[in-house]
């Protein structure tokens, strides 16, 4: 493994990990549990087959791999970090199942999911936020019907579908859990198939769904949505009013969604939408008042950042810096939820940090903007401050590749090639 490979997962977890495992390749992001120490993932003890362990002892923590078997394709810390929960081919070589092992007892793993029809897979899982049940993606009772599923920790593989029986040829595409763990939000071709729309069902109420977003007619489709920190609100991405323009809806809980954008109304050639795959193109702040998404509503093709206040849809304010070289690549939000009161120091405001080539074409830098300039409560919040940079003045070819922000939000972390044009540093 290189070391540039394993900044890279330091990077991502914000962890101080100050060496990479011998042995093998690394993959995945470590986490680190109760005690202090760092679980990761690697092909330490035999090539291709990947395992968990913790770097304070270099101990093996998942059950045994089956002869044949890949091992562990993913997993994460249960809130508590006593126990990991993983997807692994453990038992059955090719069947990927659920498992759980606990940190005082390495090598001892819970298989969770129930009972999987042949050919069956789980293929992903989420830990409810209250450390009691797992809700994990699986075709458990039809090949090739994904569909979610609940299981307690003190009842391993008694598990219950929550989602409404799909047909084949349906399935569940992907879900998230409320963070009050209550409720399953899910997106499926659950009433027409090959249009995507979304759902959520009550965790003490299985099989009984409710729409969230107003009916959609093929070939509209829900491709995305996130959850408020108050468990009150999603909000969706879907191409609702016309065909191929995505723009972001919200919707109660307790549903239906809103037949109105939370943008400004975009048209052909215009979307929400992120600078490229895997980074978010939208996201509720802390606070619930807002969302801070990215799209090219301004001019078609270039993407920018704007907030937009629940109390106020379409009108949404420009967080970026104007004019813009390039486009805005990534965002996060600082997690510190107090707005700026008028004289506070701008590291106790809410902000947003973002990735641009905002001064020079294809030259990436990092950006903070405030979100509040000073504190109003809504529905007639100020403009946001103005966006600052924050890393030292670049120019080609230095750039930031990745970005992270520490926990308590007073700093970023990144990666880039800003002391050394050809070697990207952490």
């Amino acid at each position: 493994m290189t070391n540039k490979y394993c900044l890279l997962l330091i990077a991502t977890a914000c962890l101080s990990l100050t060496g990479c495992p011998g042995g093998g390749d690394g993959t995945g992001t470590p986490m680190e549990a109760s005690s202090g120490a760092v679980v990761y993932l690697a092909d330490q003890n035999t090539d291709g087959v990947f395992e968990l362990f913790l770097v304070s002892t270099g101990v093996k923590l998942n059950g045994p791999i089956v002869a044949g078997g890949s091992g562990v394709v993913s997993f994460a810390l249960t809130p508590d970090k006593t126990a990991v929960v993983y997807i692994a081919d453990e038992k059955t070589a090719g069947v990927l199942e659920l498992f759980q092992v606990n940190i005082s007892t390495p090598g001892v793993s819970v298989k969770l999911n129930g009972t999987l029809v042949s050919g069956g897979d789980v293929e992903s899982f989420a830990i409810t936020p209250d450390g009691t049940s797992v809700v994990y993606l699986a075709d458990q009772r039809l090949d090739q019907v994904f569909e979610v599923f609940r299981v307690l920790f003190a009842t391993p593989q008694s598990s219950t579908l929550l989602n409404p029986a799909l047909p084949a040829g349906r399935n569940v595409t992907q879900f998230a859990l409320t963070p009050d763990s209550t409720k399953v939000v899910y997106i499926a071709d659950q009433d027409t198939d090959n249009v995507n729309e979304l759902y959520q069902v009550v965790f003490l109420n299985p099989l009984n769904s409710t729409k969230l977003n107003v009916a959609l007619v093929a070939p509209k489709n829900v491709t995305n949505f996130v959850i408020s920190p108050n468990s009150a609100t999603v909000v969706y991405l879907a191409d609702q009013n016309i065909n191929g323009v995505f723009e972001i809806f919200p919707a109660p809980i307790t549903g239906p969604g809103s037949a109105t954008s939370l943008n400004p109304p975009l048209i052909a050639g215009q979307s929400v939408k992120a600078f490229a795959p895997n980074t978010p193109a939208f996201a509720i702040t802390p606070d619930n008042s807002a969302v801070i998404y990215t799209a090219d509503q301004t001019t078609p093709g270039t993407i920018e950042l704007f907030r937009v206040m629940f109390a106020t849809p379409q009108s949404s304010v420009k967080l970026n810096g104007t004019p813009i070289a390039g486009n805005v690549r990534n965002f996060t939000i600082a997690a510190n939820t107090s707005p700026c009161s008028s004289g506070a120091s701008p590291t106790n405001c809410s902000a947003v940090v973002y990735s641009a080539d905002q001064d020079i074409f294809g030259v990436v830098e990092l950006f903070r903007v405030a979100l509040f300039s000073v504190s109003q409560p809504p529905p007639n919040p100020p403009a946001p401050g103005p966006a600052q940079k924050i890393n030292p003045n670049f120019s080609d070819p230095q750039t930031v590749s990745a970005f992270v922000i520490t926990p308590d939000s007073s700093a970023a972390v990144s990666l880039a090639t800003q002391t050394a044009p050809t070697d990207t540093q952490l």
